[in-house]
């Protein structure tokens, strides 16, 4: 599609606001949302997926009759923001480089030193990205109403954050204490999936390990460990030969650690003291007692040890632990190797090596590895260690580890699962922090209300509401506050921000009535509790207001009560674990009946040329640059037929070579229409049919928003039947006549740039195509028979031709016996168990064919007459037809013709 044309409707569809609904009665409405985007850059090809899915549902459900509210506002909470811009103001060369490529795709060169200087302030980054994806979403034809746009760090916003929590803190739910979270280091603050880089895709979590104290002559060395039942196994201790190490006095014992595990170990724990430096050198050759048992071991340098994983100290157990067993090897350690856990199966760190040939080739260590610990720790029983000999393993791990802790010979560590950094380039770490407030998700009132809520949801796929209920039965404490970052103060607690997940859990229901509210806020400078009580659960205004405060209430509370819940989220499934259980939780706290959600739909995530989309991997694709290499319709023709809403969506050339190809047969068609008259005969008869049964099969796809088999089902399929039709000698324009308004309406969802140009120019220029509704009562319009009747005869060729090729000789005429009378009164009397001595013989061949045989038969004589021609073209042979009038010993039956090559 020419970008003028899409250009124009773009303008067009903004001119006539036929895309900001109004509350009307006489409709059913629908409330679709998808997450507002984080405003800190642009978005590129793999954002885009959610967002078209939202703007084909919300177009579809327009066509099929319902008043539709999608709306979009963007989110500025958290500290990324704040970040990218300190690091501007730092004069940071990778942070600059950044946005200096994001604003290459938008700007003049001679403009983009300028906009920087101006990201020195935060909110001009928020302002210039939100303004750049509005532009983005709208060239995409994205049909959003934009009149309710809002951001997550606007006042009259902050004011239903600040409700929402004090009606979580009336139920309970809210708490404070001591809690390990995930940290920034540089920004001193608490992070969230929001805040990390890929932090939504590739999870990062808490892991909790027993930092184990080994006591040495002249102070201990803490060892860090997930696995504490393997403590009487330890044979030596690693450390690092070339980092750095550190002495700390805690709990009145001198430790030493790397100096990258004290600035986490100093985050997580009180009364720590740093003393000095250690040289590595000096650690080495010393001998430290194993707690338990008071044996020596040495400490062995070895590069392996990753100073910034743990303590940068690590215990050697090579009975079980395949890595070290090899470590050994390739150095000739001579230590003894000691067995403290046993399985039945036998399977041991030797019987691992030699299976998987690790002496030779180490690329299967993990998968090696994962086994070993997984059945030891499923099937593992303790051995040889002491007075926890005959626990199985999980046992065996509690007792050592809190018998440790009891005896203060360990401490609790905490690490994260990966190495992560913040959106800006900050590292993270886990830090206990004091007095943390917390949402705690945990009480048995709140599980059961959310299951119940899940349980009224519907699903799609619905293989994820299993997946759901996990994640709300997982889901207790929740850090919800910070010291710093843009947000919501805690309202009873200004000196903590809330984070940026835990303000926008229930942000979709300030699309309802944004103007109304903010009205209120601009007159009051707040929103008063009472009026959001009575907005939004229908109690009793308690205070006295004048007319327009009081007016604006009863108006918000009419646009809430019509467009809430909210009939449809679509998202990702990294949202489970996180957002989506919060979006649950928090509706199942606060709201009951028509309020609480509708549905959930979870799309699958989108690869780029068959790799993960990121910039170290040169596949990151802006919209901007999709929309202006390609087109908008044809991106979202891709996004809808490529895949499965839940599967992997690979963006890669040879796919997307071939749905332009499609797609330009489209446009060829329609450019070419002249709106001839409709076609009269069978294969007219037969298009009509064909394209409403698919029409119906669109809209039962649609319905259960399978969306790749909808667009197959009505772009693929039309366009086949049309060569079909133009293979039968007919003419295209002639068969596009009386269906091409409903095609053009049915196709607008996905591609609504194309449909509405092409809907001025054939249809109707003074009507927009995006909101005409279409007729779904078409059952009479399918003609079943007719349709039957050309799948039969495209068999009959197929089959031909399978003839022709296994004779391999060139043939002049095919005779096609079909039944006749005889076949027909066999089949009749076999039925009815009363079967005609005559007939008796055609037995053994209707049981062989009988699973192939048509219970429903055409008029196969009729049909092929008609089509005698047509076949003749096509195979470029004579053909003759026969009904058969005889009993034979090889019948033609119903759907199984008799075709003789000659």
């Amino acid at each position: 599609m020419d970008r003028e044309i899409e250009e124009k409707w773009r303008d067009e569809w903004a001119k006539s606001h036929i895309f900001e609904p109004s509350i009307d009665d006489t409709k059913p409405k629908f409330f679709v949302t998808v997450p507002w985007p984080y405003s800190n850059g642009s978005l590129h090809v793999g954002h885009g997926r959610t967002y078209t899915l939202g703007d084909i549902i919300a177009r579809y459900k327009r066509l099929t009759g319902f008043n539709v509210l999608f709306p979009m506002g963007f989110h500025e909470s958290g500290t990324p923001i704040l970040a990218f811009s300190e690091r501007i103001r730092n004069g940071d060369p990778g942070t600059i480089k950044l946005y200096r490529n994001y604003l290459m795709e938008y700007e003049n060169p001679s403009d983009i030193d300028g906009i920087i200087e101006s990201f020195k302030n935060p909110q001009n980054i928020a302002d210039y990205f939100s303004r750049v994806i509005v532009k983005d979403f709208m060239d995409l034809g994205y049909s959003i109403d934009w009149t309710r746009k809002f951001t997550s760090a606007d006042p009259f916003y902050q004011e239903i954050v600040k409700w929402q929590f004090m009606q979580l803190e009336s139920k309970g739910l809210i708490k404070k204490g001591k809690y390990p979270i995930l940290y920034s280091i540089n920004d001193e603050n608490a992070v969230g999936e929001d805040d990390i880089k890929d932090g939504d895709t590739d999870k990062v979590t808490i892991e909790e390990f027993t930092g184990v104290l080994f006591k040495g002559d002249k102070y201990y060395l803490i060892a860090a460990s997930l696995r504490p039942e393997t403590l009487f196994g330890v044979t030596n201790l690693w450390i690092n030969s070339d980092a750095q190490y550190a002495m700390v006095r805690y709990n009145n014992m001198d430790v030493v650690m790397s100096a990258d595990g004290y600035t986490k170990f100093s985050l997580q724990h009180d009364g720590i003291e740093y003393i000095g430096s250690v040289n590595p050198e000096e650690i080495i050759g010393e001998k430290f007692n194993v707690p338990f048992q008071d044996t020596p071991v040495d400490v062995i340098g070895a590069d392996f040890v990753d100073p910034d994983n743990g303590t940068g100290v690590v215990y050697s157990v090579p009975g079980h632990s395949i890595f070290d067993y090899l470590y050994y090897g390739r150095n000739n350690i001579k230590n003894s190797i000691k067995k403290v856990v046993e399985v039945k199966s036998k399977m041991s760190v030797e019987s691992l090596v030699k299976k998987y040939g690790l002496e030779h080739n180490e690329s299967k260590l993990k998968e090696a590895t994962q086994e070993l610990y997984k059945e030891e720790f499923y099937n593992g029983v303790l051995i040889n260690s002491g007075p926890y000999s005959g626990m199985n393993v999980a046992a065996g791990r509690e007792a050592i580890k809190n018998d440790l802790i009891s005896k203060n010979m360990a401490v609790i560590f905490y690490e994260t699962t990966r190495k992560a950094v913040t959106r800006s380039g900050s590292r993270v770490i886990v830090a206990v922090l004091k007095d943390q407030w917390f949402i705690d998700y945990s009480p048995e009132w709140l599980k059961n209300k959310a299951h119940e809520v899940i349980n009224s949801m519907r699903f799609y796929p619905e293989l994820y509401r299993k997946l759901m209920m996990d994640a709300i039965d997982w889901l207790k404490e929740r850090p919800c506050a910070r010291k710093r970052g843009i947000g919501t103060r805690l309202p009873f607690d200004e000196n903590w921000v809330i984070e940026s997940l835990s303000d926008s859990t229930i942000y979709m229901l300030a699309y309802t009535n944004k103007k109304e509210l903010k009205n209120i806020y601009d007159r009051l400078h707040s929103i008063p509790g009472d009026i959001l009580d009575y907005v939004l659960l229908g109690k009793e205004i308690r205070n006295r207001y004048d007319d327009y405060i009081m007016e604006n209430a009863r108006s918000a509370k009419k646009e809430f009560d019509y467009w809430y819940g909210n009939d449809l989220r679509i998202t990702a499934p990294p949202h489970i674990s996180n957002h989506l259980a919060f979006f649950i939780m928090n509706h199942a706290a606060i709201f009951s009946g028509s309020k609480l959600p509708g549905g959930l739909m979870i799309s699958g995530l989108v690869i780029s040329n068959g790799a993960k989309i990121s910039k170290s991997k040169g596949n990151v694709i802006s919209l901007l640059e999709i929309i202006n290499r390609y087109s908008a319709d044809i991106y979202r023709l891709f996004m809808a037929a490529g895949a499965d809403i839940s599967s992997l969506l690979d963006w890669n050339e040879k796919d997307i070579s071939s749905v332009i190809k499609r797609y330009s047969y489209f446009i060829g068609l329609l450019d070419g229409y002249s709106g001839d008259n409709p076609g009269d005969g069978y294969i007219y008869d037969w298009f009509r049919s064909s394209f409403y049964k698919n029409l119906k099969n669109y809209l039962g796809y649609m319905e259960s928003m399978n969306i790749r088999d909808a667009c197959i089902s009505i772009f693929y399929n039309v366009m086949n039947d049309l060569k079909n039709v133009e293979n039968h000698g007919g003419n295209i324009n002639s068969a596009l006549k009386p269906i091409l308004a409903d095609w053009l309406k049915a196709l607008s969802p996905v591609i609504p740039f194309s449909c509405e140009e092409y809907w001025h120019r054939h249809i109707d220029n003074k009507t927009f195509v995006s909101v005409q509704p279409i007729d779904t009562n078409i059952e009479s319009r399918i003609d079943s028979g007719i349709i039957k009747s050309e799948t039969y005869l495209n068999r009959v060729i197929s089959d031909i031709r399978e003839i022709i090729k296994i004779i391999r000789i060139k043939p002049e005429k095919a005779v096609i016996t079909v039944y006749g009378t005889k076949q027909e009164d066999f089949i009749k009397g076999y039925m009815a168990n009363s079967l005609e001595r005559e007939y008796k013989s055609m037995i053994p061949d209707y049981m062989k064919n009988k699973n192939r045989i048509d219970p429903e038969p055409v008029d196969e004589y009729s049909i092929i007459s008609k089509n005698k021609e047509y076949i003749e073209s096509v195979l470029k042979i004579e053909i003759a037809v026969v009904k058969s009038s005889e009993i034979l010993k090889k019948n033609p039956w119903p759907g199984r013709p008799l075709i003789e090559i000659q």
